[in-house]
């Protein structure tokens, strides 16, 4: 079931050296019978969304931009002034409900289909995913658009927010109601590593990291432990991380890009005719 990593490849020429690891990284998937696909912000940077650690977010200009906006969304200013937190809630809700998936959203959908298991492990909290058609998405933060009662330990799904008082209160309580995702200040929700983890335990025929600028522990281990069972592992993106030097292949260039192009490698060579996303 598993299968030794192939070798890096290298070539002097930028351009030619990412056709050729794409050429690769498509080929292996066309022999792969499952592939983990771990997903982070510069997947939707390709949709016009600017992030900001994970989350959509504000367009920053200076540090005190990014002090601002953390603060905004930090759990204690929930608590203490909701109307601040929400002010900044209805900014992400405008820019994610404008947001349409790219290309690499509909290649991943597209991959899905086509293998007989897979699984996007994401860190993006605004379901461009799941709006081109991915079913198996593992929201490591959560989601912007699922709304939370603390109290009550209810949870509602909505495509945005338009039309809710601000800030919105629980139906039954009264509390204010909060994204379903983590604030600042607040720890990660455990059920998503209890579902990454059943997943890691079946195992993958190939890892796939994109669009992760930041490769945190969490998000780096999946990697690792494909690395240690000979696993093919491959990042994708402009960002050099802390596994660039760890994946056997290393494909620079736009998330979207790149899995559009390696999505028509897999078609050419599963079905031999031109792919259409």
């Amino acid at each position: 079931r598993r299968r030794r990593a192939m070798t890096r490849g290298r070539s002097s020429s930028r351009g030619g050296a990412l056709r050729e690891r794409v050429d690769a990284v498509g080929t292996l998937l066309t022999q792969a019978r499952s592939a983990l696909f771990i997903t982070g912000p510069g997947l939707s940077v390709d949709s016009g969304l600017p992030h900001y650690r994970g989350m959509p977010g504000l367009i920053r200009r200076d540090a005190q931009d990014a002090k601002a906006f953390e603060a905004a969304l930090a759990v204690d200013t929930l608590a203490r002034s909701p109307q601040v937190t929400w002010r900044t809630l209805l900014e992400m809700d405008r820019q994610v409900v404008a947001a349409q998936p790219n290309a690499g959203h509909v290649a991943l959908v597209a991959l899905e289909r086509a293998l007989p298991r897979s699984a996007i492990m994401t860190i993006a909290v605004d379901r461009l995913h799941q709006r081109a058609g991915s079913r198996n998405v593992i929201e490591m933060h959560g989601a912007l658009h699922d709304l939370a009662c603390r109290r009550c330990e209810l949870s509602t799904r909505h495509d945005g927010y338009a039309g809710l008082p601000v800030p919105p209160r629980c139906a039954i309580c009264g509390a204010v109601l909060r994204p379903d995702m983590p604030l600042f200040g607040e720890p990660l929700p455990v059920d998503p590593f209890t579902r990454l983890q059943a997943e890691l335990e079946v195992g993958f025929d190939l890892v796939l990291a994109i669009g992760v600028p930041t490769m945190l522990p969490y998000l780096a281990r999946p990697i690792l432990l494909a690395k240690q069972d000979g696993v093919p592992t491959v990042e994708i993106g402009h960002a050099r991380t802390d596994v660039s030097d760890v994946v056997d292949f290393a494909l620079a260039g736009t998330p979207a890009r790149v899995l559009a192009m390696l999505w028509e490698v897999f078609a050419q060579l599963t079905t031999g005719r031109a792919p259409r996303l």
